[in-house]
């Protein structure tokens, strides 16, 4: 199982000599990014690596982070997969429904079959808990990365579909 999740992973972000902006702006300012986890101490992992770098939010569960998602604007979201309330599947497909475009970084410790189900309904990235520090901030940086270059690619406001 843990094989195919790397394969995953490894076919998700782009190798280590791929040329890739360290982008940690986005044409309003500082990158904002959500990180969405039940867990107190993974939140907290999860802070101590971007800290500094972007403007962050937090939510205990997936409905909180909808009504995070509802009134600021958000450049990446960050969840884990099993949460209370609303679990990060439903907060995944909750938000391909409704349009919304926004990069989302799946993360589980629970079954790979789980992150498959998150890269299918929208997650740009899946990562394997426990997450390597270094491995997250390059799936934040491609993240980042990939979604200012679509505000570049066009300035009308069309996107690409989900998951380009």
């Amino acid at each position: 199982m843990i094989q195919a999740v790397a394969r995953t992973i490894e076919t998700t972000l782009p190798s280590p000599s791929a040329s890739v902006p360290p982008s940690q702006t986005t044409e309003k300012g500082v990158a904002t990014i959500l990180i969405v986890d039940d867990d107190e101490m993974e939140r907290r992992l999860l802070q101590s690596a971007l800290e500094g770098l972007y403007e962050l939010r937090f939510a205990a569960n997936g409905r909180i982070a909808e009504e995070i998602l509802e009134k600021d604007t958000i450049d990446l979201v960050v969840t884990d997969l099993a949460m209370p309330e609303v679990n990060g599947l439903r907060l995944i497909r909750g938000l391909r429904d409704k349009g919304d475009d926004v990069p989302i970084i799946a993360i589980s410790g629970v079954a790979a079959e789980q992150l498959d189900l998150a890269q299918d309904y929208g997650a740009r990235i899946v990562l394997f808990k426990p997450v390597q520090r270094d491995r997250f901030l390059e799936a934040v940086r491609v993240s980042l990365a990939r979604r200012r270059r679509w505000d570049y690619w066009s300035p009308g406001g069309e996107r690409p579909p989900p998951g380009a």
